[in-house]
């Protein structure tokens, strides 16, 4: 990932506000993706890391979920 770009969403996180700890509807909303697509990532195993302090309990970190997308990062071309 250029500096640039890492610089542009950076500043895009603080225009928003977004928190740097999320449930798991405010992840799915920053990643644009569903609630029940978080789950079935949590459930399969293959999605951001995430941390579960109680059993009904699910929280992830902004870092974490900007880290995952930077893993799964397609370069067209």
């Amino acid at each position: 990932m250029t500096n640039s770009l890492i610089a542009e969403l950076r500043s895009a996180i603080e225009a928003h506000q977004t928190p740097e700890i999320m449930t798991p509807a405010q992840a799915a909303e920053f990643l644009g993706v569903s609630d029940y697509y978080m789950l079935d990532l949590r459930k399969r195993k293959s999605g951001p890391a995430y941390s579960q302090p109680a059993s009904k309990i699910v929280r992830y970190m902004r870092d974490d979920l900007i880290a995952w997308m930077n893993e799964h990062r397609v370069i067209a071309g």
